[in-house]
């Protein structure tokens, strides 16, 4: 968390940036002539790609920006941070060469104290390159990575200035585990907390300095919680000292998934009676363990973890995404029932790591990698990865498992070795000793899985039973089924594979698929939890078209798949900033069919009652039914998680579409069965007769209606309706931050109209431009757009027409 105050303060250095997409010449100069470049704001996409997109831009771009520092600032320490940059940068201050920083998702600084000019004009350049290369992780060419990486300066930058003595930056000190603020827990329980700080202090005056930290805790509102002060040291000049200091906390309120309470720790510097320097931590206060016996407890109480997997892409804009927009995918992903986050495949923005931190999400951060493990300097990287992504996320009380083990890197990849993995696993326990490290990574294809030694090793995969073993190899150890759900229903061809246009019959199969896959896993003793692949659809490099696997589309629309998933959370817990509790859901359109028709009904009640117009159809108890086999995979694409590079994008000059047609699998989904390893299992109704109108489902908990939902016969498009997507954030005037726009085709009673595709064409005005596509279709009766704020605060109006319906508008105000 940031913090300004007099003698620490951290500007937003997003604005105003200059940016051309080629190579130039001299563009690292400060006179240089950047006037005809476009003026852009981070966080920034090099191009706005087209929706389906494997080929995204690959080269060479230049960002350039003209800053101003006041002279009050002269003797001050004067730091530039880049949250992440694409992916290999060379960066110059007014013409001189300071860095060339090599990999894209995490950060990086600069110090340029010596090389500005002060009450004068500056210039900082940056040449970014983000082409092939195989020694920067994830070091696999484009053309064969199942994800695609974008490019440009896609995250925040700060500029920092503090006093000559201050608290260092974790990941710019660099010193395993040093730097910056670190904070350890033990003897955690509800009656009171052991708190341990270490605070690395850096003097870079020419003289020696006394000083002495001041840590408080404070509450959420501010109150002080404890306060502990160190005695007095000599910090000599050029050097740094790190001050370790404990405070006990009585009563404490401790972070869990379901209740996610953060404090602030507060450090201050004191030197001859003034403060130095001052820095906040957002912290919470929780411990975790593993184990066969006892699986995943927090603060000694036992948690099944209930995840999915997340890219941090968006339409159009790729990885440029605010923070605000982070946060909404955060929300909406906790919101879907899950208490846990797979950060695929690489660390994640900090702001949205931030928001699991106040949402109660639970993650793993992954180094970055996928099916690639090359000799040199790849793996030099690598190693510097781990250690950067530890030191700067090691205080987030979500963050429970470090993974390091290059995503699906198995044997016949060169340099794969397991020594290099086991070496990954001890960078990891020196960047963060004690009991509260926990590293994690694939077992599948290691010859020696225990040398290894992943405290929470992934579980292996067998494709002929569909099922997820472990114990032949790790016979102590509990496992983590890292992504589920998909690719074993069909690899490129899975009908996992579903858009929202699909229908309603392939959006069930997919549900049936994640249901059928979540109940198998919980019934292995060994689980720890699992993370569906995927929560949210994603572009891929190696195929044109999207990975339709999630629960939300990329427009962040949900499919069926995200109630089953919903129903799956305790309709008791009660979230400050998400829905949650009681929920019931119809996954049926109740559109004409044959009758009598099944009825499928996801909800996290203990019974269910279920009306057609408005009589009673039976209440039932949740499925019981027995386990059974899945049935025959039918898809014509044999599942294979060896094979090479050119072998994974073989089909695709033929650009062949994957079958996701119900007919393709035999499968008798939505049996009854199934179902007996979920927290919840669904609510299946047979033989309900047919008729036009209302379908409503009423949820009860010991007796009491505790939800309802209705679904009604759609009748012809009537209207169009629009929707903003804030989910707990107000549209900010930064030139960045943007939501989605929902025009709804409805009839008459407001209903959507599944089948409407018809073209809809938006119309703004004020200050907001729609990137991407307009007009745009649309897809089961909901036409999208991506709306972006300018710089300027103001009321934003929204228009959407449609050919034979009425229009519709809707204002926002950015802010």
């Amino acid at each position: 968390m940031k913090h300004s105050n007099h003698c620490r303060r951290t500007v937003n250095f997003n604005r105003n940036w200059k940016f051309i997409r080629e190579d130039i010449s001299g563009a690292e100069q400060k006179r240089f002539a950047d006037e005809g470049w476009e003026t852009v704001c981070l966080p920034h996409t090099p191009r706005i790609e087209s929706l389906h997109i494997d080929m995204q831009f690959q080269g060479i771009c230049w960002y350039r920006k003209h800053f101003a520092l006041d002279e009050a600032d002269k003797g001050k320490k004067i730091f530039v941070e880049f949250e992440a940059a694409m992916h290999e940068a060379y960066v110059w201050i007014n013409g001189k060469l300071k860095l060339n920083h090599k990999g894209g998702y995490l950060p990086f600084t600069i110090d340029i104290s010596n090389d500005v000019d002060f009450g004068g004009a500056n210039v900082i350049a940056v040449r970014l390159d983000n082409r092939n290369n195989g020694s920067i992780p994830p070091g696999k060419p484009l053309e064969s990575l199942d994800f695609s990486y974008f490019g440009g300066l896609y995250r925040n930058v700060h500029l920092h200035v503090t006093e000559k003595l201050h608290v260092t930056d974790a990941v710019y000190a660099g010193e395993p585990a040093e730097g910056g603020i670190f904070v350890k827990y033990a003897e955690v329980s509800q009656a009171s907390a052991t708190v341990n700080v270490q605070t690395h202090v850096l003097n870079e005056h020419e003289s020696a300095k006394k000083a002495k930290i001041v840590t408080t805790l404070l509450d959420k509102q501010g109150r002080q919680v404890e306060t502990t002060e160190s005695l007095i040291e000599t910090v000599m000049a050029g050097e740094a000292h790190t001050f370790v200091q404990t405070l006990t906390i009585r009563k404490p309120q401790l972070w869990h998934p379901d209740t996610p309470y953060l404090y602030t720790l507060q450090t201050k510097i004191v030197e001859d009676g003034h403060t130095a320097d001052e820095i906040r931590t957002r912290i919470g206060i929780r411990t975790i363990s593993f184990s066969k016996e006892g699986g995943f407890a927090i603060n000694g109480d036992s948690l099944v973890i209930r995840g999915t997997n997340r890219h941090q892409q968006f339409p159009y804009i790729g990885n440029a995404a605010s923070d605000n927009a982070h946060y909404r995918d955060a929300k909406k992903l906790k919101e879907a029932g899950f208490n846990f986050v797979r950060l695929g495949h690489y660390p994640q923005a900090p702001a949205f790591l931030d928001a699991c931190d106040e949402l109660g999400l639970m993650a793993v951060e992954p180094v970055p990698g996928w099916q690639y493990c090359e000799e040199g300097e790849f793996q030099n990287i690598v190693r510097q990865n781990i250690r950067d992504m530890i030191r700067r996320d090691r205080n987030r009380p979500c963050v429970i498992m470090w993974e390091v083990s290059l995503n699906e890197t198995y044997p016949g990849r060169m340099g794969a070795t397991d020594e290099f993995f086991h070496e990954c696993h001890l960078i990891a326990h020196e960047e963060y000793p004690g009991d509260q490290m926990f590293t994690s990574g694939d077992t599948m294809g290691r010859e020696n899985p225990a040398y290894v030694g992943f405290d929470v090793p992934y579980t292996l995969w067998n494709d002929e039973t569909l099922s997820r073993p472990l114990e032949e190899v790790l016979p102590d150890k509990g496992g983590f089924d890292r992504e589920y759900g998909d690719y074993e229903f069909g690899g490129h061809e899975s009908a996992s594979r579903v858009t929202r246009g699909a229908g309603e019959q392939k959006q069930l199969l997919q549900a049936w698929n994640y249901q059928w896959s979540l109940n198998r896993n919980r019934g292995n003793r060994w689980s720890l939890g699992d993370a569906s692949w995927v929560g949210i659809d994603h572009n891929r490099g190696c195929y044109p078209q999207l990975a339709e696997c999630g629960a939300l589309d990329t427009f962040r629309l949900p499919k069926l798949v995200y109630y089953f998933y919903q129903s799956q959370r305790r309709a008791e817990i009660v979230h400050e900033h998400a829905e949650s509790g009681p929920m019931v859901y119809i996954a049926n359109y109740w559109t004409e069919r044959t009758s009598p028709t099944k009825v499928v009904v996801f909800s996290n009640c203990d019974e269910v009652e279920l009306f057609v117009n408005g009589k009673s159809v039976s209440a039932r108890k949740p499925d019981q039914g027995p386990d059974t086999e899945y049935g025959e995979r039918v898809t014509g694409y044999e599942v294979d998680y060896w094979l090479t590079d050119e072998e994974q994008h073989k089909w695709k000059d033929a650009c062949v579409q994957g079958k996701t047609d119900a007919g393709d699998m035999k499968v008798f989904l939505h049996d009854g069965g199934n179902c007996r390893n979920l927290a919840q299992a669904p609510f299946t109704f047979t033989g309900v007769a047919y008729a036009p109108g209302d379908l409503k489902a009423i949820g009860r908990i010991g007796g009491k209606e505790a939800a309802e939902h209705v679904v009604r016969t759609p009748l012809e498009p009537d209207t169009l309706s629009l929707r903003i997507d804030m989910s707990g954030k107000e549209l900010s005037a930064d030139g960045a931050d943007f939501v989605f726009i929902y025009a709804e085709i409805k009839d008459a009673n407001g209903t959507v109209v599944p089948y409407a595709c018809d073209k809809v064409l938006f119309d703004i005005n004020g200050p907001a431009v729609i990137v991407g596509e307009n007009p745009v279709r649309a897809e089961a009766g909901i036409a999208t757009v991506l709306l972006q704020a300018g710089e300027t605060p103001g009321e934003i109006t929204v228009l959407a027409l449609a050919k034979g319906v009425k229009l519709a508008a809707i204002k926002l105000t950015s802010v």
